[in-house]
């Protein structure tokens, strides 16, 4: 405690609800009707807002199952009680642990991902579209619904991306499954043709598929250079070195990547996963898990050559989190961008460029809040607050 100011503490803590756009969110293999993404859809993220009695106001996304009653305690405490960087966040309070790494980078005037590591890697942080969904399917003729994904492969290409992520799983609800699955291979190869070479693809089932679809998917887009298959089925080890080894036999680099939806799982669940190293990416969610959690898990990949894409999946401010962290590990593979926008969160501070993002060294989180839109709109209206 004495390297850290003892004299700042906790004043207050609240919870709002603020509106993100989210205009290009489609259907993916869970989905059990077609719909169109909506032009105009909201979608609705929690933040933290921490302020302590020397003028500091930290803030960032909520993690899962924060309440009010878990605030009451940190009231009159050190940040720094909360949350070291050294030792992360205590796990009474990791559902404030997003905002609180913006609160102390803020008191100690420096970027977040300074604290959050021990070193520092640098900018140019490579980040993929993750919106191409089933959109083929909301047309009536197979050969509109193809020219719409060719569509969105090219808006990806125009907005700077030199990598997306496609749905596959099509016959899982929304097609007869053989003919799904041949859709799912249709989509791949005209955006390998319209993307042309030099742009990753990569590919998510949502865990829809069976094993022998994979095969007949990997041996159907072997030309098309595949980046990588994610949650094609769910987690098997003795499945994933049989893929593993036909991968390595077929002569592909595709790489395989899972675990967005063991975030809440044990970490050690995945040690058979990585000592066999049938894994080659790792996807746990950033917000969810958090960075102390992240952090324990890059470890545990790095020490077997497997590498870092956070999950980010409805969350503005989940993506920005996971760029500070990225910054920290150099096993760091891809961002996931879902085209969120919001006008109460003003995020410039990260500029982008040639699909890669550069993270500020504004200190904290490096995002600032619209104050007047957030006085006209959310003042008053917070979900709860503490004092």
């Amino acid at each position: 405690m004495s390297k850290y100011p003892t004299d700042i503490k906790i004043t207050k803590i609240e919870q709002v609800v603020v509106e993100i756009d989210m205009p290009a969110i489609g259907c993916n293999s869970r989905a059990k009707e077609i719909r169109q993404p909506d032009p105009n859809g909201k979608w609705h993220e929690s933040i933290t807002r921490i302020y302590t009695n020397d003028g500091t106001l930290g803030w960032g996304p909520t993690s899962w199952g924060t309440s009010a009653e878990e605030a009451k305690s940190a009231i009159s405490k050190s940040p720094f009680e909360l949350l070291t960087p050294e030792n992360g966040v205590v796990e009474e309070y990791r559902g404030f642990e997003n905002a609180l790494w913006d609160t102390i980078g803020k008191i100690l005037e420096k970027p977040a991902y300074q604290l959050m590591g021990t070193e520092t890697y640098g900018n140019g942080l490579p980040a993929y579209d993750s919106t191409i969904y089933f959109n083929d399917l909301l047309y009536d003729t197979k050969a509109k619904g193809l020219k719409r994904i060719e569509d969105d492969v090219k808006k990806s290409l125009a907005d700077g991306f030199t990598a997306c992520k496609m749905k596959m799983g099509r016959g899982n609800h929304l097609m007869e499954r053989k003919a799904g699955l041949q859709r799912d291979i249709e989509v791949v190869q005209l955006a390998r043709s319209t993307a042309g070479e030099g742009f990753n693809i990569l590919v998510d089932a949502n865990n829809a598929y069976a094993y022998d679809e994979v095969i007949t998917f990997l041996n159907e887009t072997s030309s098309c250079d595949v980046f990588w298959i994610e949650e094609m089925f769910e987690e098997d080890v003795t499945l994933y070195r049989n893929l593993k080894a036909f991968i390595k036999e077929k002569g592909l680099n595709t790489l395989i990547a899972d675990g967005e939806t063991r975030t809440r799982v044990p970490l050690d669940f995945y040690d058979p996963f990585f000592e066999t190293g049938v894994i080659d990416v790792i996807q746990h969610d950033m917000k969810g898990l958090g960075v102390t959690g992240w952090r324990q898990l890059a470890e545990m990949a790095g020490v077997n050559n497997v590498k870092c894409a956070p999950h980010n999946w409805g969350s503005l401010l989940g993506f920005f989190l996971s760029l500070q962290f990225a910054k920290t590990i150099p096993h760091f593979l891809y961002g996931e961008v879902a085209t969120l926008t919001s006008d109460v969160i003003d995020v410039s501070g990260y500029e982008f460029s040639g699909g890669t993002f550069t993270v500020p060294d504004t200190p904290g989180l490096g995002l600032e809040l619209n104050q007047d839109v957030y006085d006209a709109r959310y003042a008053g209206n917070e979900a709860w607050q503490i004092a």
